[in-house]
């Protein structure tokens, strides 16, 4: 039944039900058409006022459990109905409780974990053992496979492990198959609770015990390290034990229902209670109710989510806290920063970057306060300054609009800024330089593009002669230059017809390479190369002139336009509104004289790629402005490209 008392202890066990007092159950009305009054009424009137705050064994379904499916069958899909702690379930995830056939969704499970947590913690059980939720565990998973090398929020986390005896790590196989392991401190074994007895390697396990022990490893050399009971903090060389050696489990469905049973009987040594399938059917169908019903859901009370916030994204997309509206509500306002931070990583955790790059464009596009797109989000001083609203931002996700002048001039800065860091830290050479759309301005914008980047030593070695020269704007400018003459290539952007164009000048095979990804004219179809003569006559005429006065006999001043030129075939042909986003992505991805690029879906993915890149620019000067759950996402997405460049 779903009842507000205390559980009652049976058997010693705690967590056990009270005997049902239901003074009727629905198999006793015998009218059909009463019994869907019944339900109804009870369904609309007493749903909010009944609450599960025990672990039910007896799973019979009882008229209020009915009524909590009937709600859930109810409900319109993208409405949250369960949020437990910071878990948040919506009707479409919860509803796979009500199809046998259905895989348990991971924020089902992490609700329910919270539910164990929960009694437990009444139960003054919580010392000894530690349920971690799936989002967690499948965070440590993925700092195993990318190799962690500092102190982040999941190190602080497993810091807390230290001091239970158990800790319950469940293990979620995308699209496969889930199972439980368990941590036992006292027998220094990692114990393996499989429904399926699965004959396989455990590359799942091996990864998460991988990224628990780097964490492991970082607190070892942390002398305020807690206290604790652990006697080895190698758990990479803990004995790992199949502790079921018979499958249980007889469809392949409920596997997540028999891992949450595991980790709420699993004792150390043996299972508390005995587990069937036919228990997991019917545990499948009272869980529904549980959760919906659990005391300390929230959903009613603190739903934040419009239907406008999913109309254009994914229902797995994250959703900010921070409220366009300046009237958002009094309990989004009342929640403190770090309670908004565990509960935004929560639901990142398990993301990849491009989901956390489609979470927030999507979040993006659906503003709309005109105050708000006016503010500045990104902003670099260096080497000139460029602003960028939220509104212009918002623009690049628009599929019929160009990409801007600004939004691409930062584009390349981020590009130059990130090729420099890695030269800093390889101690190496920049060998590409490259220069943004203020090159075509004036003699004396190009002396500024190529003349200060902050950071940048290139090798002179190979000019002749190295001269002093009085320090004016124009001999800045050329002396700069002469430091660019020993690069290998040049990427200059060309605009024509309202499309981006890229030329890479390369030096040591004296040769302009074109990449022109905008549909060709009809008028070049006989001789393409005369589309690119004006331009290049252009780049041919200043450059070396330039490279003349700050190194002479360098290779840059000859007669650029006399090197051979290639158009380079095979690269994506989009239209002209897409071309300055694939041109900044040409410049990143150019390489030995071809293009490494991954495969691009569409546009618009390309678009949000773009877009990610300038707020995740780590000189912008205007992150102040962006909402707390905005800094979150970008933080999650810098740290992920961190782990990864460091693996590399």
């Amino acid at each position: 039944m779903i009842c507000s008392e205390s559980a009652d202890h049976i058997d010693g066990n705690p967590l056990l039900s009270p005997p049902s007092t239901t003074k009727s159950t629905v198999s006793e009305l015998t009218d059909e058409e009463n019994t869907n009054d019944v339900i109804y009424e009870l369904a609309d009137e007493e749903k909010t006022d009944v609450t599960y705050d025990y672990l039910p064994q007896d799973y019979a379904l009882t008229e209020l459990d009915l009524c909590a499916h009937l709600v859930i069958e109810d409900s319109s899909e993208k409405e949250i109905l369960v949020k437990i702690n910071q878990v948040y379930v919506k009707q479409c995830d919860l509803i796979c409780l009500l199809d046998s056939a259905k895989w348990l969704n991971d924020d089902v499970i992490s609700a329910h974990i919270y539910c164990i947590k929960e009694v437990h913690e009444q139960n003054k059980n919580d010392h000894k053992v530690y349920f971690e939720n799936t989002f967690l565990a499948g965070l440590l998973k993925r700092d195993g496979e990318i190799g962690i090398h500092e102190a982040t929020f999941m190190t602080k986390i497993v810091g807390n492990y230290l001091k239970h005896d158990m800790i319950h790590l469940p293990i979620n196989i995308k699209h496969s198959h889930c199972y439980l392991a368990c941590i036992n401190v006292e027998k220094s074994e990692i114990q393996v609770l499989d429904s399926l007895c699965w004959e396989h390697k455990r590359v799942d396990l091996t990864n998460m015990l991988q990224g628990l022990q780097y964490h492991l490893d970082i607190l070892k050399t942390q002398e305020n390290l807690c206290n604790h009971n652990w006697k080895d903090l190698d758990v990479t060389k803990w004995t790992i034990t199949e502790q079921l050696h018979n499958p249980i489990q007889k469809d392949s469905s409920s596997c997540g229902l028999f891992m949450l049973k595991f980790m709420e009987y699993w004792t150390g040594h043996t299972l508390s209670h005995h587990i069937t399938q036919e228990i997991i059917i019917e545990f499948r169908y009272k869980l529904a109710a549980i959760l919906l019903c659990w005391k300390t859901n929230t959903a009613q009370a603190s739903a934040t989510i419009e239907e406008s916030d999913y109309s254009e994204g994914d229902p797995n997309d994250v959703v900010m806290f921070e409220c366009i509206d300046e009237n958002q509500s009094n309990t989004l306002n009342s929640v403190s920063t770090e309670k908004k931070y565990q509960s935004l990583i929560t639901v990142l955790s398990n993301m990849s970057v491009h989901e956390l790059e489609s979470g927030l464009c999507n979040y993006i596009k659906s503003i709309n306060s005109a105050e708000t797109l006016e503010k500045v989000w990104v902003q670099s001083s260096g080497p000139y300054p460029i602003s960028l609203t939220l509104k212009r931002l918002q623009r690049m996700l628009n599929e019929k609009l160009p990409m801007e002048h600004d939004c691409f001039n930062l584009v390349v800065r981020k590009i130059m800024f990130d090729d420099i860091q890695t030269a800093k830290k390889t101690k190496g050479l920049i060998s590409k330089h490259y220069l943004d759309m203020r090159f075509w301005l004036d003699l004396e914008q190009l002396a500024y593009s190529v003349s200060s980047w902050p950071g940048i030593k290139y090798n002179v070695s190979s000019c002749k002669t190295v001269r002093p020269l009085p320090y004016t704007c124009q001999h800045n400018f050329f002396y700069n230059i002469h430091l660019i003459s020993s690069l290998f290539q040049i990427h200059i952007p060309i605009q024509s017809n309202n499309g981006f164009i890229l030329s890479v000048l390369a030096k040591d095979t004296r040769a302009v390479y074109i990449l022109d990804p905008t549909p060709i004219d009809h008028i070049y179809q006989r001789n393409p190369y005369a589309k690119y003569v004006p331009r290049l006559l252009w780049i041919a005429e200043h450059l070396p002139k330039a490279m003349t006065n700050a190194c002479p006999g360098s290779t840059w001043n000859e007669n650029i336009f006399l090197w051979h030129q290639h158009i380079i075939n095979n690269i994506p042909i989009r239209n002209r509104e897409l071309s300055g986003y694939l041109i900044t992505l040409f410049m990143s991805t150019w390489d030995d004289e071809k293009l490494n690029f991954p495969f691009l879906k569409d546009g618009y993915e390309l678009r949000k790629q773009i877009l990610a890149k300038l707020l995740t620019f780590k000189k912008n000067d205007c992150e102040v402005n962006m909402p707390a759950g905005v800094l979150d996402i970008i933080n999650c997405i810098r740290n992920i490209q961190t782990n990864m460049n460091v693996k590399t």
